[in-house]
């Protein structure tokens, strides 16, 4: 129920916490017309009453066995703690959570542990805090921007940029070249007839938008080599791969032109945890032991042991290549898009980004999620079922663009 509809004499069902997960009243709280107040002035928008109908195992909509759905849903719950449950679109993720968990559980596979309690979360670090600017530079591969990706992030830029110099910059990179024909020729884009030269696709799908996948390719190959220890970088990638099929959906959804640039925006996110894992692997390890001991916020947890945010590292190191703007504000806000100059493609980011990670399409490593921006999502406009039609849309491709991706991006 929204705290604004909130009476005195209202019993809490579940417990109220802030968006770090700090407990503020407990389930079984009578609440009065003071409680509410202090919620209000809190921030809180929505809280969970006895008596109000909250998200159920019928909702799954499919025909799941009672014992497998309640600990699915028990962990979609969890893993959703920090999210307001009475939103429209968090509670269809959790509707799709529950038979998606279900059939992990039923199929043996690994569901991320939650912790019994979520902790409360402090600002600040632990050790002194880095410089982002600086640590673009640990690593001399990925200090000094490739030529190719140079070239390619000009012709983004660049309008007039013909559909022969496109092509002639991609096929200096014959590998690359092949990954985009696969691409171009996959359900990502299901055209009737095989296209079969990279000039060819240039010309069909735009010079801008080849430009971009190619980029985003180009940006994951530096990436090859990152130490499987810290982080299951498979399943990093996966995850951002949903993300950028969510991105590009949603952002078709919404009617957006160039929808290419959402999907490199998704693909790119997170790039800033894997810098973090090669230039700084023993800050970031004890930033991921954290998030998955006590559910803390990957977040809050790398601003305490490393002083900075994956955000802030991947969107330095976006910039300090002189990739397009939009990349770099997608990665620097895409856990806080309300902050972002341009909030609206942000959030098309961040709202992928949380429904990858919900539906366990992949990991980036938290176990409980971050708080969707429930404003920033509203300013969107939407449509209802959003959800269902982007899910639909990343189950339709993922598969094939998985083995087109991800190809030499870890093992597991």
């Amino acid at each position: 129920m929204r705290v604004s509809d909130l009476r005195p004499g209202l019993v809490l069902s579940q417990p109220v916490r802030d968006v770090n997960g700090r407990l503020l009243m407990g389930s079984g709280m009578r609440l009065s017309d003071r409680a509410i107040s202090v919620l209000k002035s809190w921030g809180v928008a929505a809280v969970a009453v006895q008596g109000e109908r909250q998200p159920s195992l019928a909702d799954a909509g499919d025909n799941i066995p009672e014992e497998l759905a309640a600990r699915a849903q028990d962990l979609a719950a969890g893993r959703l703690a920090r999210n307001d449950l009475t939103h429209p679109f968090v509670q269809d993720v959790f509707r799709l959570c529950v038979p998606r968990i279900a059939r992990m559980l039923e199929e043996g596979r690994e569901v991320l542990r939650l912790p019994d309690d979520l902790p409360a979360e402090r600002p600040g670090a632990d050790l002194p805090p880095l410089d982002v600017q600086a640590l673009v530079g640990c690593n001399r591969s990925l200090g000094a921007m490739p030529e190719v990706l140079a070239a390619l992030s000009r012709a983004m830029d660049d309008p007039g940029t013909s559909p022969a110099t496109a092509a002639a910059i991609i096929q200096t990179d014959p590998g690359l070249a092949a990954r985009l024909l696969k691409l171009v020729n996959s359900a990502l884009y299901g055209f009737p007839q095989r296209i079969d030269t990279i000039t060819r696709a240039v010309t069909v799908i735009g010079v801008q938008q080849l430009s971009a996948l190619a980029l985003g390719m180009s940006v994951m190959d530096l990436f090859s080599h990152v130490p499987q220890d810290i982080l299951d970088v498979r399943q990093f990638w996966r995850h951002s791969l949903a993300c950028a099929c969510a991105a590009r959906a949603l952002a078709s959804a919404l009617g957006m032109p160039n929808t290419e640039r959402f999907f490199v925006a998704g693909l790119l996110h997170d790039v800033g945890l894997l810098l973090f894992i090669q230039c700084e692997p023993d800050r970031v390890r004890r930033a991921l032991q954290e998030v998955r001991s006590v559910g803390a916020s990957l977040v809050a947890a790398e601003r305490k042991a490393l002083g900075a945010d994956h955000c802030q590292a991947g969107a330095a190191l976006l910039s300090g290549w002189k990739l397009p703007p939009g990349l770099v504000e997608a990665a620097r806000c895409h856990h806080e898009p309300s902050l972002c100059a341009d909030e609206r493609d942000a959030a098309i980011v961040h709202a992928a980004d949380f429904l990858a990670e919900a539906l366990a399409l992949g990991s980036s490593g938290q176990s409980v999620l971050m708080p969707l921006d429930t404003a920033a999502f509203d300013r969107l406009g939407a449509p209802p079922g959003v959800a269902d039609a982007v899910l639909t849309r990343v189950e339709d491709q993922f598969v094939q663009l998985e083995a087109i991706f991800l190809n030499g991006h870890g093992t597991s």
